[in-house]
């Protein structure tokens, strides 16, 4: 009898070969709902009741998806689905649900269908192609989110693939396991949380210029562009369509105005009116505290297809920090000798900022589904010249899947399913997500 690795080894084995069969690409992210639909199965999305996912042997057979978590859930689950019709033959349904497909499971049946959709979705030439690009000799956390956000799956699921894959140790694994990925995009946004939490965050830079990235909607997209701003050039966005200006103040009326009291008539207004000993407190309270300040509509871009969810300014402390003595004297001189030590001893070791080259960091939130180009220019802009330099990027933006129904389904056939499925029940995962 083959022993639990080589069962493990066969069910990887049987990913790589349909990813061959099929034709597919395994160097760029795979589409797992277009391979399942091309092999002659159905497909489809429901809030399903406590399941991430289902294989059902009606008809032709075919795979449940639930609607109600991320896209990367929903892409591992189908994998997760498609390798119990590879595995099983086609023959047996499953009602999977989330410990089944993500955790830790005494069902081998569940772990050899989770071995194969980690081989599916993350074959090893994908996820070489991802590390040899960064560089990567020790993983992190950072080279993991890269592998889950361009593999299309969940931070997790990247970290199991990569153990599967021997990159990684059981100890790093858990290690790697205990970072929370939101913490992570917070990172790569420049200390913002993006706006969706499951939104994946794709940080670019100079050598994007003209290139195409696919994302899903509610992505962000993080610009990283190198900008000097003592020399007056700043990166603009081309097409930005800032929100209206305010209508006009109304202008005051004329003194010819009839309509108006003159000073005598207020005078005899203001004696008869009735004095107020103290002012009312509550009016008291309300002229004490601030006007609320209104927030800033987000800046629309790319035809209402993109909105600036965050623009920030990071200095380059290297090219910042100078020591120019004569600067520092003269600020000395101008202190006196009069002045508190811890005066003196502040300008004597801070840094004098006679530069501003850094970089500027735009976070851009993709909000509509197709194709969006996103164009920077930079220009000077204490004038009306043209720009010196632009940026180009295209953004090929995915739908995030929604529920539909079919007809091939009986009223039945998730009661079958769920009676032909195994009485034996699944541990829960004790690891972090």
């Amino acid at each position: 009898m083959a022993s639990e690795y080589s069962r493990r080894l066969a069910a990887a084995s049987s990913a790589s070969r349909l990813l061959t069969e099929a034709g597919v690409d395994q160097t760029r992210q795979v589409d797992v709902f277009g391979l399942i639909e091309s092999l002659g199965l159905w497909l489809a999305f429901f809030p399903l009741d406590g399941l991430l996912g289902a294989y059902l042997p009606e008809g032709v057979g075919g795979i449940l998806v639930t609607t109600e978590r991320s896209t990367p859930i929903q892409r591992y689950t189908a994998a997760h689905e498609l390798g119990h019709w590879r595995l099983d033959g086609g023959h047996d349904g499953a009602l999977d649900s989330e410990s089944d497909v993500l955790g830790r499971t005494g069902i081998e049946q569940e772990t050899l269908a989770q071995v194969f959709a980690g081989a599916l979705l993350m074959p090893p030439p994908l996820v070489h192609s991802i590390l040899s690009r960064r560089n990567a000799t020790t993983l992190g956390p950072l080279d993991v989110y890269s592998v889950a956000r361009e593999a299309g799956v969940s931070y997790e699921a990247s970290a199991r693939q990569l153990h599967h894959l021997d990159r990684i140790t059981r100890y790093e694994l858990r290690e790697l396991l205990k970072v929370q990925p939101l913490k992570l995009k917070q990172a790569i946004g420049a200390g913002r949380r993006p706006a969706e939490g499951d939104a994946d965050v794709w940080p670019v830079d100079l050598a994007w210029h003209g290139q195409r990235l696919s994302v899903r909607t509610d992505d962000e997209i993080i610009i990283s562009l190198p900008e000097n701003r003592s020399t007056g050039y700043r990166w603009s966005i081309a097409d930005a369509e800032r929100y209206a200006p305010r209508s006009p103040a109304p202008p005051p009326p004329s003194f010819a105005d009839s309509s108006l009291r003159g000073s005598a008539e207020l005078v005899a207004a203001a004696r008869q009116a009735t004095p107020r000993s103290a002012p009312p407190h509550q009016a008291v309270r309300r002229a004490r505290q601030p006007l609320p300040t209104a927030q800033p509509k987000p800046l629309t871009i790319a035809g209402g297809r993109a909105v600036v969810v965050g623009d920030v300014y990071l200095a380059d402390d290297a090219s910042q920090a100078l020591t120019n003595a004569a600067i520092r004297s003269r600020r000395l001189a101008r202190l006196g000798a009069s002045q508190a030590q811890d005066a003196l001893e502040h300008v004597r070791n801070e840094r004098i900022i006679a530069g501003t080259a850094g970089r500027r960091v735009l976070g851009i939130r993709l909000s509509e589904p197709g194709e969006t180009q996103l164009r920077l220019e930079l220009r000077n802009e204490y004038s009306d010249a043209d720009p010196v330099e632009e940026y180009l990027l295209t953004a090929t933006v995915e739908a995030r899947r929604e529920a539909f129904t079919i007809d091939q389904l009986s009223d039945g056939s998730a009661s079958e399913a769920r009676d032909r499925r195994r009485s034996t029940a699944a541990v829960p995962t004790d690891e972090t997500r």
